[in-house]
């Protein structure tokens, strides 16, 4: 759907804002179960792989018991082996898919360095898994507070600079040398390490 072939049909500017803005939530809305229909299948695909290893385990250990290899004892203590790294399995996976959409939502840059760290400066103690499995709790409060402490990993503003491409929140000019790539974090290192030099040679001069 194109504004030009709105206007073409006699719409006015405020009902081509209108229809475009709807179609604008529908496409959001059909992207948002998409990527939901995409995780369930995932997740769907994983305990499937998990349930067939944990029967495959089970088997085996019934065939020890049989043949008398094990006791009963180390047979009932080796299912509950099974049956435990089974669930742990299942709920690293369900964690680790749940921590990439809060990445997600939070918008920590997408590449691999940024991600990383991102996990490595959670407290993962204080992050558990809902009820319904569906979302995490004590992780959005965490990323809330890096982006003001390590902004430089998230898709924002890095001390009134936008990301590449975008304009300067401050005066709206999106040229010169304050305007850099802040996608990769060794970019922005250099930048801040830049800025810090500055910051020495004008203190040693005033």
């Amino acid at each position: 759907m194109k504004t030009e072939d709105l206007k073409a049909k006699g719409l006015s500017d405020e009902q081509i804002n209108f229809v475009m803005e709807e179609n604008g939530k529908d496409i959001k809305t059909l992207q948002d179960e998409n990527a939901t229909l995409k995780s369930e299948k995932s997740q769907l695909e994983n305990d499937k792989k998990v349930l067939e290893k944990e029967k495959g385990d089970k088997e085996k250990a019934l065939a020890d018991l049989q043949k008398s290899t094990i006791t009963k004892e180390e047979y009932d203590n080796k299912i509950k082996e099974i049956e435990g790294n089974a669930k742990k399995e299942h709920e690293e996976y369900v964690l680790n898919q749940l921590l990439d959409q809060a990445m997600e939502d939070a918008k920590v840059l997408k590449n691999e360095n940024a991600r990383a760290s991102i996990k490595g400066l959670l407290d993962m103690e204080k992050v558990t898994i809902s009820k319904d499995q569906k979302s995490l709790i004590g992780v959005k409060e965490q990323l809330e507070a890096m982006k003001k402490t390590d902004s430089y990993f998230f898709e924002s503003t890095v001390k009134g600079h936008s990301p590449a491409g975008g304009k300067d929140d401050k005066d709206g000019e999106g040229e010169g040398e304050d305007n850099f790539d802040n996608s990769n974090p060794v970019n922005v290192a250099k930048e801040l390490n830049s800025r810090n030099e500055q910051q020495k040679e004008s203190s040693f001069f005033n």
